[in-house]
């Protein structure tokens, strides 16, 4: 009997335990409210009118994870396409003419009509203008202004380029990141050169370039016609061109734009141009 009775106050003693809440289910529905109110406040502030207090600040903090944009497809989206122009001086019975600007990454990157599956390079523009930005992105204020002006002086028989060592003292003797620009600068140039002299069949005199960042439409506007952004061109000054390159090497480089089906391209440049 004795048993019995203990038996009976034991089953019941477990019951009342289980009826009871303990502390960490308590604190565990209090943090449940909390998120729940925290979640219902976040998301009528989303869904507010423009102006209301910390709509702003919390779009900021949520919209990496629960809006729509091009992330969705790659975490590392680029943010705007970049293609690199150029326009080239020439003498033509002994007057210097100019061409319009030609895309060389629109040049290396486009289908070639007719042809499914055409020989072309593909990135090489591409690649070298990204170079480019980088290194000049890596200069001051000052530095990137001067950059940007003609690297070309009055000599003797006429305009000459100005000798590397000028600039170098000119731009910062010391800087590391000025010679690295320069020797980018310096093969760009005659990276186009070779292109001008190729496309357009003359001596080419003077190069210039520019690179022309296109940013797409946000993810919202991803269907509208127009274009959301205007492109922003950066424009370099012009450079004394002194390639003297091989026939063969030109030969190679005339070959490329035969491939591509750019000849009008060059050709229309050079009438527009003048």
């Amino acid at each position: 009997m004795k048993e019995t009775i203990t038996q009976g106050a034991e089953t019941s003693r477990r019951r009342a335990t289980r009826s009871t809440p303990s502390r960490s289910a308590h604190f565990s529905a209090i943090i449940a409210m909390a998120l729940s109110l925290l979640l219902m406040v976040g998301t009528v502030l989303m869904v507010s009118p423009a102006g209301t207090p910390l709509k702003r600040e919390l779009q900021s903090i949520a919209s990496p994870y629960f809006s729509q944009n091009w992330r969705v497809f790659a975490p590392n989206i680029m943010k705007a396409n970049f293609s690199l122009e150029m326009r080239a001086q020439w003498f033509d019975d002994e007057k210097l003419v100019k061409s319009d600007w030609v895309s060389i990454t629109d040049l290396e990157t486009k289908g070639v009509h007719g042809n499914v599956v055409p020989s072309r390079i593909q990135k090489s523009s591409w690649n070298l203008t990204q170079t480019f930005r980088k290194r000049f992105n890596a200069l001051n204020d000052e530095q990137k202004a001067r950059v940007k002006d003609t690297f070309i002086e009055r000599g003797e028989g006429g305009f000459v380029a100005i000798p590397n060592e000028e600039l170098v003292a000119e731009l910062g003797e010391n800087d590391g990141d000025v010679v690295r620009f320069l020797r980018m600068d310096y093969m760009l140039m005659r990276y186009l050169s070779l292109y001008a002299t190729a496309g357009f069949g003359e001596k080419i005199e003077r190069i210039q370039w520019r690179i022309v960042l296109d940013r797409p439409n946000d993810f919202t506007h991803r269907f509208d016609e127009g274009s959301q952004f205007k492109p922003i061109i950066t424009t370099f000054g012009w450079r004394q061109s002194n390639v003297r390159a091989p026939k063969v090497v030109v030969d190679e480089y005339h070959a490329v734009i035969e491939r591509m089906g750019a000849q009008k391209t060059f050709k229309e440049a050079a009438v527009n141009g003048q």
